[in-house]
């Protein structure tokens, strides 16, 4: 069955997804959403009850309603699930839940998009499927024989589980310091984390919102950002190689080039909790034997069980690889928000922009988005080009 249509298609139906409903129509369109799980925000509910946001709540509001100051500076994930809800609600949005796309080609000049429950072809298509789709775990020699218990922090919701046990968090990205604090307060016995390149860690304050937001949109070179990153991590952290933490050897931006995805993170008490000696830091991970965990340097610790908190990825080239848009490593779009590659004009992509700070990305992206869609509607494809 193929359906028709000159409405907008909105795959994926999270915040980003949704943010561009809005915008689009605000502009007097009436866009379809499609979602892989039955519910919109569904990776949302998924995460842990204590996750809270790195970006400041004054900077991370969607179009059209801001995030309650009830929610304090930095809202935690039942707040912005109750904000969502509320979102939903005003936004009502044409939502088609479990419907999986399968590919997207251009026919015609227009997009077909390949679904679970047949083809739908639109002028215009926004990708928004988010850059947490699928946990990525290394491919660690030995990893299927550990007789250990191991888990990927996706899977993390509580500390409760780990309580008197020997604890590896793998990973020194924001869920990774989130794991290894709370597994630490709640009473694990030991609690260490394996760093193989030490991330450029910043401290929690609206400040280094406003920062990442004026790096990531403004017109600062990546030198300058890389060499400015470098030096607030020295001037918040001091030398702290005496505790296993080395200096980072690249900045945020030639860290994110270098390995696809976001490199740097907030502190929410790793470092005092290194420095008091309640979390361990071990060298990387090389490979697994039996219940030992290998580490760099020829060493091995058998701690009872492992969080790989390593990463997710968008996971889009399984449905958009053969169009060439998609940059190595890491499989994040080449283009972001109102701009699209030559060779796909009407393709869109919301919520993939690094670093990190997606929510304030995503009101800038959707309100792109809106724009450019419009515009095209109004005065064709180059007229919309000439107004970039």
């Amino acid at each position: 069955m193929s359906e028709s249509s000159e409405r907008p298609i909105i795959i994926g139906a999270g915040p980003g997804g949704l943010a561009v409903a809005w915008t689009l129509k605000e502009a007097g369109l009436n866009p379809l959403l499609l979602d892989r799980e039955k519910i919109a925000c569904s990776s949302w509910h998924s995460y842990y009850p204590s996750l809270r946001m790195n970006s400041w709540r004054r900077l991370s509001s969607l179009p059209g309603m801001r995030l309650s100051s009830e929610y304090g500076p930095w809202p935690m994930r039942n707040d912005f699930l109750t904000y969502m809800k509320k979102y939903i609600e005003v936004l009502d949005p044409d939502l088609r839940g479990e419907t999986e796309v399968h590919r997207v080609d251009r026919e015609s000049g227009r997009w077909v998009v390949r679904t679970s429950s047949g083809d739908l072809r639109a002028k215009n298509v926004v990708v928004a499927t988010g850059l947490h789709r699928k946990p990525f775990v290394p491919d660690w020699p030995g990893l299927d024989e550990f007789e250990g218990e191991f888990l990927h922090a996706r899977s993390y919701s509580v500390p409760d589980p780990f309580v008197g046990k020997d604890v590896l968090v793998v990973g020194c990205g924001p869920t990774g310091i989130d794991i290894a604090v709370a597994v630490a307060n709640a009473g694990a016995s030991r609690v260490r984390m394996s760093i193989r390149n030490m991330p450029v860690l910043f401290k929690l304050s609206p400040s280094t919102s406003l920062l990442c937001q004026a790096i990531k949109h403004g017109p600062l070179p990546h030198w300058l950002v890389n060499r400015a990153s470098l030096l607030m991590h020295k001037m918040q952290w001091g030398d702290l190689s005496q505790y296993g933490l080395a200096a980072p050897k690249e900045g945020t931006m030639a860290g994110t080039a270098r390995i696809g995805h976001s490199y740097g993170a907030i502190d929410r008490g790793l470092i005092p909790a290194v420095r008091e000696g309640s979390i361990e830091v071990v060298p990387g991970v090389t490979g697994f034997d039996k219940k030992a965990v290998l580490l760099e340097g020829g060493t091995n610790i058998k701690p009872d069980v492992v969080i790989a908190s390593t990463g997710q990825r968008p996971d889009m080239e399984r449905f958009l690889g053969h169009l060439n848009v998609l940059a190595q490593p890491g499989g994040r779009p080449l283009v972001h928000g109102g701009k699209t590659a030559p060779h796909a004009p009407g393709l869109y992509f919301q919520g993939y922009r690094l670093p990190p700070g997606q929510l304030p990305d995503m009101a800038v992206d959707a309100r792109a988005i809106a724009r450019a869609i419009t515009e095209t509607r109004r005065f064709g494809l180059a007229g919309a080009l000439r107004r970039r």
